[in-house]
C-alpha cells in the first residue's frame, strides 16, 4: 500500500481558558506548527513505531490476540508508548499486515533545548493518528470521536475538548465544550497585529488543570462573565477588541492567583505590566499551562518594540502565523 500521510496543526488560547470548563466560550487559533504521522505496510515481521521530536525512537511491537500491544524492546512506560497504547486500544485492532508508524512532532520543540512549547502538541498528535487510523482501518467512528477519547485517557483529566476540536478544524474558532452549543469560525481582526512569546519554561497542562477543583469563587465566576463579554465583541471595533481582551486578562490573573495556578509567573506579569503602557497593545499568557504568550496590536511597530522589551526579559518570539488548515490527508 501506499503510504497515508495526515497531519493537524498546533494551537494557542486566545481568550477562555478555565472558562470554557464550564459554559464560557473559548477562542482558539491554530497555528503553522503542525504534527505529521504516516502509516505504510512493510515486510517485516513486527510492527514499528518511529518517533520524531523529543524522543527519537524506532520501537518495534505485535499484536496479540487479545488485540493488545507487546514491545519487543522495554516496558511501555514512556509517554510516547503510553500515548500510543490509549489510540490502540480505542480503535482495538487485529491487523492482518505489519505497518510501520511515523509520529513526527519536531516542530513543537526547541531544537537546542528539546523543551516542547505549549502549543497544543498532543491534541495536534492525536488529531493526526486518529485521522491516519481511521482511514487505514476503515474505522467507522468520527475522527473527533477518537480522538477525543484517546486524549482524555492519554492525560487523564477530562479537558474542554478545544485543543482537539481547533487541530481538527483550524483557523481561529470560537469553541463552547457543551455539545448544544455549536462553535463558529472565525476571522481575525482587521488591521490587528499578534505575535506569539514562549517563556523558555514548559508547563505542564493536566497538572494544571487539577488544581482547579470547583468552579464557585468569585474570581471564576468574573472570568467566565470576561470569557463571554470578550468573545461576544470579537467582531466589534479594533479599541473595544483590545479594551475588553485586556479586562480579560485582569480577570485571568485574579483567577490565577485565587487558584495558586501561576499563569502569570515567569515574568509574564512583567510582559503584562509594560504592554498595560501602550493603549494599542495588550498581552497575555495562553492557555492553562502558561508557558506560552501572545501580544496583539495595532501596529508592527509598536510589536517590533514589545518584542525587544520581551526578548531583555527572556522571552523568544516563535514566529508563529495562523493556521487556516485543520486535519489534512495525502495518499
Amino acid at each position: 500500500m501506499k503510504a497515508i500521510k495526515v497531519s493537524a496543526p498546533g494551537k494557542i488560547i486566545i481568550a477562555g481558558e478555565f472558562a470554557v470548563l464550564t459554559d464560557a466560550p473559548a477562542i482558539s487559533m491554530a497555528i503553522d506548527k503542525r504534527a505529521n504521522v504516516s502509516i505504510q505496510e512493510h515486510d517485516k515481521k513486527t510492527h514499528i513505531l518511529k518517533t520524531l521530536g523529543f524522543m527519537d525512537k524506532q520501537l518495534p511491537f505485535v499484536v496479540n490476540n487479545n488485540g493488545k500491544i507487546e514491545w519487543l524492546l522495554g516496558k511501555s512506560s514512556d509517554s510516547i508508548r503510553i500515548f500510543f497504547e490509549c489510540m490502540w486500544q480505542e480503535v482495538n485492532i487485529c491487523p492482518s499486515f505489519h505497518y510501520e508508524f511515523i509520529l513526527d512532532t519536531t516542530g513543537f520543540y526547541e531544537k537546542e533545548t528539546k523543551l516542547k512549547y505549549g502549543i497544543g502538541s498532543s491534541a495536534a498528535l492525536t488529531v493526526a493518528l486518529a485521522g491516519v487510523f481511521i482511514k487505514t482501518f476503515k474505522l467507522s467512528c468520527g475522527v473527533k470521536e477518537l480522538a477525543l477519547k484517546a486524549h482524555r485517557e492519554f492525560q487523564g483529566v477530562n479537558g474542554s475538548g478545544v485543543d482537539i476540536a481547533t487541530s481538527l478544524e483550524g483557523g481561529i474558532i470560537k469553541y463552547f465544550r457543551k455539545e448544544n452549543k455549536a462553535h463558529s469560525s472565525l476571522e481575525f481582526p482587521h488591521d490587528l497585529k499578534f505575535r506569539i512569546f514562549w517563556s523558555g519554561t514548559p508547563v505542564s497542562t493536566p497538572r494544571q488543570l487539577t488544581k482547579v477543583k470547583g468552579f464557585s469563587k468569585k474570581s471564576f465566576l468574573d472570568l467566565k462573565k470576561m470569557a463571554v463579554k470578550f468573545a461576544s465583541n470579537w467582531d466589534q471595533n479594533n479599541q473595544l477588541f483590545l479594551k475588553y481582551l485586556d479586562e480579560y486578562t485582569d480577570a485571568l490573573m485574579e483567577f490565577s492567583m485565587e487558584y495558586d495556578l501561576n499563569i502569570f509567573g515567569h515574568k509574564h506579569n512583567i510582559l503584562v505590566d509594560l504592554a498595560k503602557k501602550e493603549s494599542n497593545l495588550v498581552y497575555k499568557p495562553c492557555g492553562a499551562g502558561g508557558d506560552i504568550g501572545i501580544c496583539i496590536a495595532s501596529s508592527v511597530r509598536l510589536l517590533d518594540d514589545f518584542e525587544k522589551s520581551a526578548n531583555q526579559n527572556g522571552f523568544v518570539s516563535l514566529n508563529l502565523q495562523l493556521d487556516k488548515a485543520g486535519l489534512t490527508l495525502e495518499v
